[in-house]
C-alpha cells in the first residue's frame, strides 16, 4: 500500500514567505552598499573634479580604482579556485578514507566555501597589489647599475616590489591552503568518527600524502623567494656603525648560499616527497631535515669568519663595501652633485670689502621671522577675525632693486569669532584678505618692521610688482572648514568683507565649484553629519560649497602618490592675484646600498620622512588663494619616479613649464635642504675623489655636526641652527650678483664648535636647485655661531643693556645669529629685541650687533641699526650712506583704515557686533604707545652716553691700579 502524501497549505506557505523576505533582505543590502560605494566614488570625483576643470584630476582615482577593481577580481578568482581544487582533493581522499574504513559518507561543501573564502581574501588584498603594478607597468630606467649585482636601480624601484608582492601572495595563499587543508580534514574526521578519533587517525596514507605535497609545493615557492631574499642584502647593515648594504660576510658566503638555494631546495623536496609517495617517511624526514641542517652550518659559518677574520681587520674587508654605501647614498639624496668650493685662505673684513659689497650689505636679514608675524599680527590684522600664522622669505624686485621680503597672508580666523553659529562659520566670514610685504634688510627709526605693501587697502610702494588686484583668500594654511557662498541675484546671506560690507565676493568664474543640488546637499549633510546644511533656508541649487581649503590638504589630494611639504609660501603673480606655492617629493626606500634617513626631530615633516633613502622635489603646486585651482607642474624632469607617475597619470601634470612669475620667487624646500644636511655630515666624503675619505668616514674622523645655537629650553641648552635664506652675491665667479640663497653652516663633531663649512642652495630661476659646499681651510680655525654667541654674551655694552632693559615689564630676546659670507670673509649678524610684557605689545630692534674674526678675538660693533653697528665696527671709518627703501605711509603700517569694526554688524543673530574702537585707525593705546616711545629714544640716547662716559672712567681707574 502506497504512503499517503500530506501536504500541508500553511506551511509551505510560511516557507515560501520566508524565503522572500530573506531574498528581500539581502537585494535591500547589496542596494544599500551599492548606494554607499556609488555615493562616495561620487563625492570622490566631484571634489576631484572642482580642484582644476580644465585639468584630469579624476583620473588619479579612475585609474587606481580601475585598477583596484581588476586585481581584485584576480585575487578572487584565483582565491576561489586555489580553495575549490583543493576541496576536491579533500572531498576525494575523504571518500576514499570512507569506504576503506567501512564509514557512512558525509556531505562535504565545495563551491560555497570557496566563494566566502574568495571574497574575503579578495577583500584583505584589495590595496596590495594596485599601487605596485601601476609603477611596474611604466617603469623607467635609472641608467645606473647597483654595484652588487649590475641590475638598473629601476629594477629595484618598479620591478622587484610588484614581483615581490605576486610571490608573497602566491605562498601566503599556498601557506592558508596548507592549513586549511588540514582543518578540513580534522573537522570532518572528528564529526564522523566522534570518540574514535585520535592522531593516528591522520597517519592513513591517503590523506597524508595530500598534506606532504601541500608543504612540499610551499618550500618549492619559497625557493623562488631566495632570488630576493639574496637581493634584500644590499639592504642588510654591515659593520658596527650600521652601514647600509651587503657587506664581506654577505656577499661571499650568504649571496652564494641563496644562489645556489633554490637547487638544493627543489632536490630536496623531489627526493623526500618520492620517499613518501613509498612510505618511507622515516628517510623522507632525513631528506628534509637536510635543509635546516645546511642553514645552520652556513650561519655558524658566517659568524666564525666575521668573528675571526673580518672583525679584527673590519676596515681591509670592509673598504670596498662602506664605498658602495658611500657612493649610492649621495646619488640617492643628491649629494653626488654638490659642487666645492674651498676658500685658500680666509681675509679679515676691512671697511673696503664691506663697501665693495653694498649690495650684499643692504640686503642682510637684520629683523627675525617670529617677531616680524607678532609685529604684523598686532598692526595688521586690523579685525579680531583676521590673523597671520606663517610668513615667508622671498625675493622681490621692488623698484628696480632686488631684495629679500617676508610676504604674510592675511587668513581669516574663525576661532576668534564671538558668536560661533551656522551662519557666521558657513556664510559671512569666508574669506582673508590680502597679504602683507615686509622687508626683512630694513626697519624703522623705532626698531619696527617696516611695510612694502600693507593695510586692508594694499597700500603698496610699488605698484608694478607689489600689486594686487584679488586680495580675497578663500584657501588658506588656516582654512579648515568647508563655506557655502551664493551669487549675487540669490539675494541669500551675504559675506563678509574687510570694511565690513556685506555682498558676495566670491564668483566662480571658470572654476565650477560643487552646486548643492537636493542630491549633494543629502550626500554632504551625511557626511559632514550636519543637517544644516540640509534645511538650510540661506541655501539653493546655485549655491556652491568650497571644499578642501585647506591648501596642504588641497594640494595633496591631486596627488596622493607624492608627499607634499605642509609649508606653503604665498606669492603675488604678475597680474596681482595670490597664488600658494608648495613642493612635493618622490621618495623611496628601495634604493640599493643607500643609508636610511632617521631623525628625531619635533618637526612633522622630517618625521614623516623617516626611513626613506631616496628623495626629489620633482614637483612644484600653485593653489589660487582666491578660487582653489591646483596646477601640478615636474621641474625635475630627470628623477625616473616621477617620469614614471607622468606615464601612468599623463593628465595631471601640466604640460607648460612653471609660470615665470612663479620660477622668479621659487624658493628651495627646507624640509629637503636639512634632509641633505643631515646625511651630508657623514657622507660629504666622496670616496671617488680620495681613497682615504673611506678611512675617514669608517673611523667617522672627519664626520661634521650642524653647527649649534644656544638654546635654554633645549636639554643640552644648544640646538642645531635651522637653514636660512640669505641674499648675498656667491664669492668669485659663482655669482654674478646678489641671488637668494638657502644656507646650513656645519662644525666638526666631537663636541668642536669652531665652522669648517657651510652649504648653500641655489633659489634663482636659472640656478635653481644647485648646491654648492664651501670649505674653510683646515688649518684656520673659525668661530662656529655657538662660539660667537659667547663672545657677544661677553660684551659689557651688552650685558649693561640687558640689565638696563629687561628692569620693569620688558623682555630682551635675541634674533638669530647669521653667519654672512662676504668675499673671503666671514661677517656675524645679530638683532637684540625688547618687547613689553603686556600681550599686545609689538617687538623692536633695540640693537644689531655685527662682529668679524681677528685671529683668536672677536672684534665687534653695535648700533642702532646695522650702519651705526658696522661703522661702530670699524670706529667711524667706514661710511655709508644708506638707501631706504621707501615704506607705506605710517598712518598704514599701524592699520589705519576705515570701518575696523572687529565683527561686523548683524552677525548672524541680527544683533550690532562689538567695536573694536570708535576711530577708524588703531586704537588709542597704540597711539599713546607711539607718542612714549619718542620720549623712550630720547631717554635711551642719554642712558648711552651715560654708560659710555662710566666705561671710561672705569677703564681709567683700572689703569691708575696697575
Amino acid at each position: 500500500m502506497e504512503k499517503e502524501i500530506n501536504y500541508d497549505y500553511y506551511k509551505e506557505k510560511n516557507k515560501k514567505s520566508n524565503t522572500g523576505k530573506i531574498t528581500f533582505i539581502v537585494i535591500l543590502a547589496v542596494l544599500i552598499v551599492g548606494a554607499i560605494i556609488g555615493s562616495s566614488i561620487y563625492m570622490e570625483l566631484i571634489q576631484l573634479r572642482e580642484l582644476n576643470p580644465k585639468a584630469d584630476y579624476s583620473s588619479v582615482f579612475t585609474t587606481n580604482l580601475l585598477y583596484k577593481i581588476i586585481f581584485i577580481l584576480l585575487s578572487f578568482v584565483v582565491i576561489s579556485l586555489f580553495v575549490y581544487i583543493s576541496n576536491i582533493f579533500i572531498i576525494k581522499n575523504l571518500k576514499k578514507y570512507f569506504t576503506h574504513n567501512n564509514l557512512e559518507a558525509r556531505k562535504m561543501y565545495n563551491a560555497p566555501i570557496a566563494l566566502i573564502i574568495g571574497i574575503i581574501g579578495a577583500y584583505l588584498t584589495k590595496d596590495y597589489f594596485y599601487g605596485k603594478a601601476l609603477l611596474f607597468l611604466n617603469s623607467v630606467k635609472f641608467g645606473r647599475v647597483d654595484p652588487q649585482f649590475g641590475q638598473d636601480i629601476g629594477y629595484y624601484m618598479f620591478q622587484r616590489p610588484f614581483y615581490m608582492s605576486l610571490l608573497d601572495f602566491i605562498s601566503n595563499l599556498w601557506l592558508f591552503i596548507v592549513i586549511y587543508s588540514a582543518i578540513y580534514y580534522v573537522l570532518v574526521l572528528l564529526t564522523a568518527l566522534n570518540n574514535t578519533f585520535s592522531a593516528d587517525t591522520l597517519k592513513d596514507k591517503i590523506l597524508l600524502r595530500h598534506n606532504l605535497l601541500n608543504v612540499a609545493i610551499f618550500f618549492v615557492l619559497k625557493s623562488v623567494s631566495y632570488k630576493f631574499q639574496r637581493e634584500g642584502l644590499l639592504y642588510s647593515s654591515f659593520t658596527e656603525t650600521g652601514v647600509s648594504g651587503s657587506g664581506f660576510s654577505s656577499t661571499n658566503i650568504w649571496i652564494r648560499f641563496y644562489t645556489i638555494a633554490p637547487v638544493i631546495v627543489l632536490a630536496i623536496v623531489i627526493i623526500a616527497f618520492l620517499f613518501m609517495w613509498k612510505g618511507k617517511l622515516k628517510k623522507a624526514a632525513l631528506t628534509i631535515a637536510v635543509y635546516p641542517v645546511l642553514f645552520i652550518l652556513v650561519t655558524i659559518t658566517s659568524g666564525i669568519i666575521q668573528t675571526v677574520f673580518v672583525k679584527p681587520n673590519e676596515f681591509e674587508y670592509e673598504k670596498n663595501y662602506l664605498k658602495n654605501n658611500m657612493i649610492e647614498t649621495r646619488a640617492a639624496y643628491g649629494l653626488d652633485k654638490i659642487k666645492q668650493y674651498d676658500f685658500k685662505t680666509i681675509e679679515d673684513l676691512t671697511p673696503e670689502i664691506i663697501k665693495n659689497n653694498r649690495n650684499t650689505i643692504d640686503n642682510i636679514r637684520v629683523v627675525d621671522y617670529t617677531p616680524t608675524l607678532n609685529s604684523n599680527k598686532q598692526l595688521q590684522s586690523n579685525t579680531n577675525f583676521y590673523t597671520f600664522s606663517t610668513g615667508d622669505i622671498l625675493n622681490y624686485t621692488v623698484n628696480g632693486k632686488e631684495i629679500p621680503v617676508l610676504i604674510s597672508a592675511r587668513e581669516i580666523n574663525t576661532s576668534n569669532l564671538q558668536n560661533q553659529n551656522f551662519v557666521n562659520r558657513t556664510f559671512k566670514y569666508t574669506h582673508g584678505y590680502g597679504v602683507v610685504v615686509n622687508p626683512i634688510n630694513k626697519v624703522t627709526a623705532q626698531g619696527q618692521v617696516e611695510f612694502l605693501l600693507s593695510g586692508l587697502k594694499m597700500d603698496t610702494v610699488d605698484k608694478q610688482n607689489l600689486n594686487i588686484t584679488e586680495p580675497r583668500i578663500y584657501y588658506g594654511e588656516l582654512t579648515n572648514n568647508f563655506v557655502i557662498v551664493n551669487p549675487k541675484a540669490s539675494k541669500k546671506e551675504a559675506e563678509i568683507d574687510y570694511d565690513g560690507t556685506a555682498v558676495n565676493y566670491f564668483e566662480a568664474g571658470n572654476t565650477e565649484k560643487i552646486k548643492l543640488n537636493l542630491l549633494n546637499r543629502l550626500l554632504f549633510a551625511t557626511k559632514y553629519m550636519d543637517a544644516n546644511i540640509l534645511v538650510s533656508s540661506n541655501i539653493n541649487s546655485d549655491s556652491q560649497i568650497l571644499l578642501n581649503r585647506n591648501v596642504v590638504e588641497r594640494a595633496q589630494k591631486g596627488v596622493p602618490f607624492l608627499k607634499v611639504d605642509s609649508d606653503p609660501a604665498m606669492t603675488i603673480t604678475s597680474d596681482g592675484r595670490l597664488k600658494w606655492v608648495l613642493d612635493a617629493y618622490t621618495v623611496s626606500d628601495n634604493y640599493p646600498y643607500a643609508q636610511n634617513f632617521y631623525t628625531q626631530s619635533s618637526e612633522p615633516d622630517l618625521r614623516a620622512l623617516n626611513g626613506i633613502n631616496y628623495i626629489r622635489n620633482s614637483v612644484k603646486i600653485t593653489v589660487d588663494a582666491y578660487d582653489g585651482t591646483v596646477r601640478y607642474y615636474v621641474i625635475d624632469k630627470e628623477d625616473p619616479i616621477i617620469q614614471a607617475y607622468q606615464k601612468v597619470y599623463p593628465e595631471v601634470f601640466s604640460k607648460e613649464p612653471l609660470p615665470e612669475d612663479i620660477a622668479s620667487h621659487t624658493r628651495y624646500p627646507e624640509t629637503l635642504f636639512k634632509i641633505q644636511t643631515e646625511v651630508l655630515k657623514k657622507y660629504h666624503l666622496d670616496p671617488n675623489e680620495h681613497e682615504e675619505n673611506i678611512s675617514n668616514f669608517y673611523t667617522n674622523q672627519d664626520a661634521w655636526n650642524i653647527a649649534k645655537y644656544p638654546d635654554e629650553n633645549s636639554p643640552d641648552k644648544v640646538r642645531d641652527i635651522d637653514a636660512y635664506y640669505n641674499m648675498i652675491k656667491l664669492p668669485d665667479d659663482l655669482g654674478k650678483t646678489e641671488e637668494l640663497i638657502l644656507m646650513r653652516p656645519f662644525t666638526p663633531s666631537a663636541g668642536k664648535h669652531n665652522m669648517i663649512s657651510w652649504l648653500a642652495v641655489r633659489n634663482s630661476k636659472d640656478n635653481y636647485g644647485e648646491m654648492i659646499l664651501f670649505n674653510f681651510p683646515k688649518n684656520t680655525n673659525i668661530l662656529g655661531p655657538d662660539q660667537v654667541e659667547v663672545n657677544i654674551n661677553q660684551i659689557s655694552e651688552i650685558s649693561e643693556y640687558n640689565t638696563l632693559w629687561g628692569q620693569g615689564k620688558s623682555n630682551v630676546f635675541k634674533g638669530s645669529l647669521l653667519v654672512i659670507p662676504i668675499e673671503n670673509s666671514v661677517l656675524y649678524v645679530e638683532p637684540i629685541y625688547i618687547q613689553s610684557k603686556s600681550e599686545s605689545s609689538i617687538p623692536q630692534v633695540k640693537k644689531i650687533v655685527v662682529g668679524y674674526q681677528d685671529g683668536t678675538d672677536f672684534k665687534h660693533g653695535i648700533g642702532n641699526n646695522l650702519e651705526d653697528a658696522l661703522n661702530n665696527l670699524f670706529e667711524g671709518d667706514l661710511k655709508l650712506t644708506g638707501n631706504k627703501l621707501p615704506t607705506v605711509d605710517q598712518k598704514e603700517q599701524n592699520g589705519e583704515e576705515e570701518n575696523q569694526n572687529g565683527e561686523t554688524p548683524n552677525e548672524g543673530n541680527n544683533q550690532p557686533a562689538e567695536q573694536t574702537s570708535t576711530d577708524t585707525g588703531t586704537p588709542p593705546a597704540d597711539k599713546n604707545g607711539q607718542l612714549d616711545q619718542a620720549k623712550l629714544d630720547e631717554i635711551q640716547k642719554k642712558l648711552d652716553e651715560l654708560m659710555k662716559q662710566s666705561k671710561e672712567i672705569n677703564d681709567l681707574i683700572e689703569s691708575l691700579k696697575k
